[in-house]
């Protein structure tokens, strides 16, 4: 039995608990004692309650002889609970648990009941419950696989609906071992294995066809030591599968840049929408606008095999009464559904079902199909019209191409017989040509004194014509050799070449006083010989004009580099070029104005075919003082200069 020093305590600690305390009867269940606390629970004095059955203050529901047996439950096996929901002094609702306890005071047992407010722990438990359940709901439909490895390298956890593509259900891998579930998987065991030793790893794998981005995160006790391994795999195949599909479309953009034919550019195509869509069956058409049919001209093998076809070329065309003509026409890509329901197919016996066309603007058109009802996803469907596009693009650059290199080749055979011409004609006429003048010059020299002077006269005619004949048949020679008898292009000093030029016009210079100046000339990459040949063409002739006016030739040479050529300016005082000329200037035996000076007019000629063959031009300024030239010439690269 306790002494009164402890019943003192015990009643202090009775009275000073927080929670509520009731001492019931064992037997009637009644309240024999209880403390402040419990009276502030129900709104009254302790005393109020003593007395009171359990029934007349318990929540509805639960009568008096529930709580009568429950205080038995409590006398005989020594403890029962239960939890209430009840009515605070405040009106608020209240959650309590009440735990009984049996007792013996005395010589009397007693039933002592504990009352204790849950409502806040019962509050954090339902919200606990409710983000347990929408955590649960979460990796139940997050795209992604969790898991967690014990230290052994055992499942201790898996979830996510990313366990579906592994044909998995979560908690599947719970208890297995990854190095025996994933033993054909390196790249895998090797992840682990760092993760196992401490290391965070982030690495892309490939599992079953699927591509899944994993992190591996070690989590450490207190202690340092290893607890588990937590990961997350994100599923990233259709992340990957549209990088594949962006290169591809990349790759056959640099591969159209460098297509010469319309069939190198359709195998090209072809190929790139079948790694696009995944469908095989792809193959093009070019449009003939001739008849208006659209005939193929490159498709893949799988497409040619279900055709039945040994190459692309035996593919039906698509006539100008056909379906696919109609689509293409459209200029609008076009997706049938299912081709056997057209009314007028190019193909009618293809057991083809959805086709999707895309017309190639003016060119042609592509077709990507499918033996199956199949459809084709928006980034398929954008990727396409990008590929269309740029075939679009590639084709009619290649059709340019193939235009400017037959007109090229039709121009080269044509200068190549121009040139023979203008050689076999100037050469075989040599000698004919040195015959009459030969004979007309024996002639003078015979019969001269016994011709009278009309005779004299056409005498004189024919003899000046037969040289002039010979000067204009030496030039057309000279004409023709600018490209038979050239030189290879090389490193050349332009000041070097106008000095050898000069020297060679010294004393005609002398002559007539000319001044000739030059400034600066950058190198260029050309023939030497051909370069002094343009300097002394555009010299001599600033010189004879001059003279012939009456004027006192002053001539400048000049030249400045700007992006990979060098522009030469030869200016004179003389008396310029009219208008009209200037363009004509250039022409073969052309010679601008009156002039009493000789000349053939072949001079500005072989200077223009000069500048040519160098990939330059030659033209003339418009001037109100004397005649200004100007031709480039290739500039001396570092490239140039090292080779």
């Amino acid at each position: 039995m306790a002494s009164t020093e402890d019943a003192v305590i015990y009643q202090d600690v009775f009275e000073a608990s927080p929670d509520p305390i009731m001492i019931h009867d064992a037997d009637t269940g009644t309240v024999v004692r209880a403390n402040q606390a419990a009276g502030a629970l129900l709104g009254c004095t302790p005393d109020d309650i003593v007395g009171m059955h359990v029934g007349e203050f318990s929540p509805p529901g639960f009568s008096t002889a529930d709580a009568n047996d429950l205080i038995a439950e409590a006398a005989t096996s020594g403890s029962a609970q239960v939890e209430w929901a009840t009515e605070g002094p405040d009106s608020t609702d209240q959650l309590v648990e009440v735990t009984l306890k049996r007792a013996a005071l005395g010589d009397e047992t007693r039933v002592v009941a504990f009352i204790h407010d849950v409502t806040s722990i019962r509050e954090r438990e339902r919200k606990h419950a409710e983000q347990s359940e929408q955590l649960h709901t979460l990796m139940g439909n997050l795209p992604v696989v969790v898991f967690t490895l014990d230290p052994d390298g055992v499942f201790t956890y898996s979830a996510g609906k990313g366990l579906e593509g592994l044909g998995m259900e979560p908690g599947d891998l719970e208890g297995t071992s990854v190095f025996e579930t994933y033993s054909e998987y390196p790249d895998i065991i090797t992840a682990v294995e760092k993760a196992l030793d401490g290391e965070e790893v982030r690495v892309t794998q490939e599992v079953d066809n699927l591509v899944f981005e994993t992190w591996y995160r070690p989590v450490f006790d207190d202690s340092g030591q290893l607890k588990q391994v937590v990961s997350v795999a994100r599923d990233i195949t259709a992340l990957k599968r549209r990088e594949e599909r962006v290169e591809a479309l990349s790759d056959a953009t640099n591969e159209l840049l460098y297509s010469r034919t319309e069939t190198a550019a359709a195998d090209t195509v072809t190929q790139i929408a079948q790694r696009i869509v995944d469908q095989p069956l792809a193959a093009i058409w070019s449009h003939d606008s001739g008849d208006d049919t659209l005939y193929p001209i490159g498709a893949t093998a799988k497409a040619t095999d279900f055709a039945g076809v040994e190459t692309a070329a035996d593919l039906p065309p698509m006539g100008p009464d056909s379906d696919e003509n109609r689509i293409f026409h459209t200029s609008e890509p076009t997706v049938i559904e299912d081709y056997q329901k057209l009314s007028n197919p190019s193909a009618p016996a293809m057991p083809m079902r959805t086709l999707l066309c895309l017309p190639l603007d003016d060119q042609g058109m592509l077709c990507i199909g499918s033996e199956t009802v199949a459809s084709f996803d928006g980034d398929e469907r954008f990727l396409l019209e990008i590929l269309a596009s740029t075939a679009a693009a590639a084709l009619e650059r290649i059709e340019r191409e193939t235009r400017l290199k037959s007109k090229q080749a039709e121009l080269e055979r044509s200068n190549e017989a121009l040139q023979q011409f203008a050689y076999i004609a100037s050469h075989d006429l040599q000698e004919p040509l040195r015959m009459v003048s030969s004979y007309v010059d024996l002639l003078d020299s015979e019969y001269g004194d016994d011709l009278d002077e009309e005779a004299a006269e056409y005498m004189a005619f024919a003899v000046d014509g037969a040289h002039r004949m010979q000067e204009m048949v030496d030039a057309l020679l000279r004409y023709s050799r600018v490209e038979t008898k050239a030189g290879d292009f090389e490193e050349t000093d332009p000041e070097a070449v106008l000095d050898r030029t000069l020297d060679a016009l010294q004393m005609r210079i002398e002559e007539v006083d000319a001044t000739i100046t030059a400034e600066s000339l950058p190198r260029v990459d050309a023939d030497s010989n051909q370069v002094g040949q343009v300097f002394q063409n555009l010299l001599e002739n600033a010189i004879e004009y001059a003279t012939e006016a009456g004027i006192e030739p002053r001539i400048e040479v000049s030249a400045e580099e700007d992006d990979g050529m060098v522009t030469f300016t030869v200016s004179d005082n003389g008396p310029g070029i009219p208008a009209a000329d200037r363009e004509e200037v250039f022409d073969i035996f052309h010679r601008a104005g009156a002039h009493d000076t000789e000349g053939t007019g072949i001079g500005l000629a072989v200077c223009q075919r000069i500048v040519l063959r160098h990939d330059g031009r030659i033209w003339v300024e418009p001037s109100d003082d004397g005649a200004i030239f100007k031709f480039t010439l290739p500039a001396v690269t570092e490239v140039n200069g090292d080779d």
